[in-house]
Formats: C-alpha cells, structure tokens, sequence
C-alpha cells in the first residue's frame, strides 16, 4: 500500500516515543516480546527495568493479556526487572511464578509498590480493598 509506513521502517527514536505512549506497559510487552522479530524485542527489553502490572481492563481480558505476560514475556524479562508495580490481587500470581521460574526471588529487583486499590470497571471511581 503506498503512503502506509511500516513500524519497522521507522527509527528506533520514532519506536520508542510510540511505545511509551501504550498503556499498559504489559500490553506493549506482550506485543513485542516473543514474536519473532528481534529488533522490537531488543527495544521492549530496555524497558523492562521497571514494570507496571497496574491497569483497568475487564476481567476477560485481563485475565488472557496477564496468561500470556507470565507465560511468554516473564520468563524473558524477569532477571532484568528492578522496579516492579502491582495490584494486590496479583500477589499469588507474581509470588507463584516467581517460585518456579526464578527459585523464589527476582535477582535485580530492588523496589516493589503493591497496590490496595483499583477502580470500578464501569464508572472509572477508585476503591479500597475492604470494598472488595
């Protein structure tokens, strides 16, 4: 198609405004990493010093973008992360994989912020953990 330009014809600058622009981190993770193309592995790998795993999405599709993230992008990225993000309700997940992947502790991680909130998936107002 002439006039489309293609991601990978564009500088590694260009790439890397685009991806700090996604949200969440772990969706931009989970497109890039694992798919067979080297270059935009290698951009995602730089990021993956601090990970965010705090977003708002339906259970749905949270549950299939975070079944992918572990099985996929976490046994990829886990030594490199230093600074990671949570929602409580990832506690059990992160702990889990962590115990069979990397005997119990993520090598370089030097900062964790565990979450007690969320907001409502319909109306976007936060809540606190005892409303759960």
């Amino acid at each position: 198609m002439k006039g489309v330009v293609k991601l990978l014809d564009l500088p590694d600058e260009l790439i890397l405004a685009i991806m700090k622009k996604v949200n969440p981190q772990v969706l931009l993770l989970c497109s890039m990493i694992d798919i067979g193309n080297k270059r935009l592995e290698q951009l995602a790998f730089d990021r993956c010093y601090s990970i965010d795993l705090t977003f708002d999405y339906v259970q749905p599709i949270e549950e299939s973008l975070m079944e992918r993230f572990y099985s996929h992008v976490m046994p990829r990225i886990g030594h490199h992360i230093q600074s990671l993000t949570i929602n409580i309700y990832h506690i059990s997940s992160i702990k889990t994989f962590v115990e069979n992947n990397f005997h119990g502790a993520l090598p370089n991680l030097t900062h964790l912020k565990i979450l007690l909130h969320a907001k409502h998936t319909k109306t976007g107002i936060p809540y606190t953990i005892s409303n759960l």
